[in-house]
């Protein structure tokens, strides 16, 4: 069935689900996007060197690239970002508020800035800058939620809606309602805005992007060109989504019709079957407190490279066409399909391939800037395959299958139990094990013992496996509700070369207020200088000095209020909380004021005290903060000793005995 738009196949396919029940058709092919259908037909992808040959009303595409490419050059591109400053009407911007002032940094660090003349002229203004300047990529920090949205109401008000033309395309700006949308990934409520785009220019809205500061422009263009899908929707999309254009793609030159919405349930188990099955991956909890020399071990995309190596993907694990197959899964029996690569396979491939050529590319070259370009597009790949493993257990995904997932689980116990028994073997305990990483220690063993042993275990498992240092020392954290159950990734250690690794801890959480990130980070220095155990249990008396020298500083009330705020998402609409927790006050505060607040979105507030009940915490956003606000400075002394106590509970220092130090 052909249609014009991609819109009217999805309401084409809605409408015939409808027809049939939801139960009669299966539909296929449904909503890949147009642009994607073409550079698959084409075999092109985005930022690609083509050749172009006009002939009569068709344009001839030649391609003078390869996505096997590491060393690829793309285009020069401009860049600019934009920043809008509101005259305020109330204590936080709203799209009534007056324009006062425009600025746009180039990328040479050049910056304009329009703040004089009437609102209509500063509009202007801005359009004849984006003419002159001809940006290929426009940055913003909040472009889809409130930048380009109130620019559009604003030039409305004005009668001058026609004249906001930013993009290439000489269609002007409209008005819409900003409406985003909160959706379930990976246990939480996540919030997504609408897309505000440029018709012929990129605009990358920092708050609303797949890249992280770690991955960069860099990252996002090796996911576009590696991924096959264009820039602007690949800026935005989930990781799965990104991953999915690869699969995809690969379906597609197959000619493998792609489910639309795919309800094919689990496989019946029985209690046993399912008991052997779904038991996750290798696991061996530490022994909770401070250990000396122990190195670390981990495989390299492990997961991926099983799935790739293990062709276990939806259609091929449990396949209905090789009963009798020469491989097999591991303690569940289940057949593994020889006759086909499947689609996941397949698609991981290029993924594992280039990141270990970037990887290795950054270990030798010399260049600093282009070892920063590599590691960029290597960790932007790394995200993807990070999250390849869950998502072929993900019940929409379209070529994942949950017995994939298990199966995926049962070869790595196997290959992490054999990787032990060799370490053992020669002479190295266990310390701890989790997944695709070990801690092993053996009595004077050296970086090379480790490095030999790499090498051995790289022969044996044909698995990649990288030595990640020898601690000094490293101390496995209790749990913080159960002293006495094991915590897999709660730990901190500083490698032979001073590198700290912390995991799990206040530092690495997203949430944690400054202040107490700057505590934790400066009693870890301290502690950072011991070079055994010994030197660390003598140094805690000086940590705990800094730790009171900071309670000490926000009892005399002596911290800037940008180090007191915290940032927490929100798993539901402010009015829908039952139990008002800190985030949910501050959010319907910030509805009060004019702001749109929505489930998955992040709130930043500072604890205060209720004025009418001074025994209360409540919370605050800190645009609304004032002379008349009290500050709850207890309770973020009280966020410091439990910061502290993650840091020093194996070694006795409870909250407790912390509080009471600080007395």
């Amino acid at each position: 069935v052909e249609v014009k738009s991609d819109g009217e196949a999805t309401k084409l396919a809605n409408r015939i689900q409808r027809e049939g029940k939801y139960s009669r058709f299966r539909l296929y092919d449904v909503d890949i996007p147009s642009p994607q259908v073409y550079l698959y037909q084409k075999d092109l992808f985005p930022l690609a060197l083509v050749e172009a040959d006009a002939k009569d009303d068709e344009v001839q595409w030649n391609l003078r690239d390869s996505r096997e490419t590491i060393d690829y050059k793309l285009p020069t591109l401009r860049e600019i970002r934009l920043e809008v400053k509101t005259r305020k009407t109330r204590k936080i911007r709203t799209f009534e508020d007056e324009l006062g002032s425009l600025q746009i940094k180039h990328d040479d660090g050049e910056a304009f800035t329009i703040d004089s003349g009437s609102e209509g002229e500063k509009i202007l203004g801005l359009v004849d800058c984006f003419r002159e300047a001809d940006p290929d990529i426009v940055i913003t920090e909040g472009g889809d939620s409130f930048i380009f949205p109130y620019l559009a109401r604003r030039a409305h008000e004005n009668g001058m809606l026609d004249r906001l033309i930013l993009g290439r395309d000489p269609s002007p700006l409209r008005v819409y309602e900003v409406q985003g949308h909160s959706y379930f990934s990976y246990g939480k409520i996540l919030y997504r805005e609408t897309a505000a785009r440029l018709l012929g220019r990129l605009h990358i809205d920092g708050h609303n992007a797949f890249i992280s500061a770690d991955c960069g422009l860099e990252g996002l263009f090796e996911i576009s060109r590696t991924c096959i899908i264009p820039i602007q929707r690949a800026s935005r999309a989930t990781i799965g989504t990104n991953m999915t254009s690869l699969q995809l793609y690969h379906a597609f030159k197959k000619e493998v019709l792609i489910p639309w919405n795919k309800n094919k349930p689990e496989e019946l188990k029985d209690s046993e079957e399912l008991v052997n099955a779904d038991r996750g991956g290798f696991i061996y909890g530490p022994a909770t407190g401070i250990h000396d020399q122990v190195g670390e071990l981990d495989f390299t995309s492990l997961y991926p490279t099983l799935m790739r190596d293990k062709n276990l993907s939806g259609e091929t694990v449990n396949c209905k066409c090789c009963l009798t197959p020469p491989s097999r899964v591991p303690e569940l029996d289940y057949n593994i399909c020889s006759r086909q690569i499947g689609i996941v396979p397949q698609s991981l491939d290029i993924l594992l391939r280039r990141r270990r050529s970037y990887k290795k590319q950054k270990r030798e070259i010399k260049d600093d800037q282009l070892r920063e370009k590599f590691d960029q597009r290597q960790s932007a790949l790394k995200w993807i395959l990070v999250c390849s493993f869950g998502y072929l257990g993900f019940k929409n995904a379209r070529f994942g299958k949950i017995d994939a997932h298990i199966a995926t689980c049962a070869f790595s116990r196997v290959f992490l139990d054999r990787a032990v028994a060799l370490a053992q073997a020669r002479g190295f305990k266990l310390v701890h094990g989790i997944v695709d990483s070990m801690w092993l220690s053996r009595p004077e063993a050296t970086a090379a013992d480790y490095e030999a042993l790499c090498e051995l275990l790289n022969r044996d498992l044909r698995i990649p496996l990288s030595f990640e240092g020898q601690y000094k020392w490293i101390v496995f954290l209790d749990s913080k509700t159960d002293p006495q159950a094991q915590v897999l990734n709660r730990y901190y250690g500083i490698f032979q070369n001073g590198t700290l690794r912390v995991r799990g801890i206040d530092l690495r959480r997203h949430d944690t207020p400054e202040i107490v990130r700057k505590c934790q980070r400066d009693m870890l220095a301290i502690l950072s200088t011991a070079d055994n155990s010994q030197e660390f249990k003598t140094l805690v008396p000086q940590a705990l000095d800094t730790l009171r020298e900071y309670a000490s500083k926000l009892q005399s009330n002596s911290v800037p209020l940008e180090e007191l705020v915290i940032t927490r998402s929100l798993s539901k609409n402010p009015g829908e909380y039952s139990h008002k927790v800190l985030q949910a006050i501050a959010a319907q505060l910030l509805k009060n004021e004019g702001g749109s607040v929505h489930a998955g979105q992040q709130v930043s507030y500072v604890m205060t005290i209720d004025s009418s009940n001074r025994k209360m915490t409540t919370a605050a956003p800190p645009e609304l903060v004032d002379d008349n606000t009290i500050i709850n400075l207890q309770g973020y002394v009280g966020l410091l000793i439990s910061s502290a106590a993650n840091l020093l509970l194996p070694l006795g220092y409870d909250k407790k005995s912390l509080t009471a130090s600080l007395a």
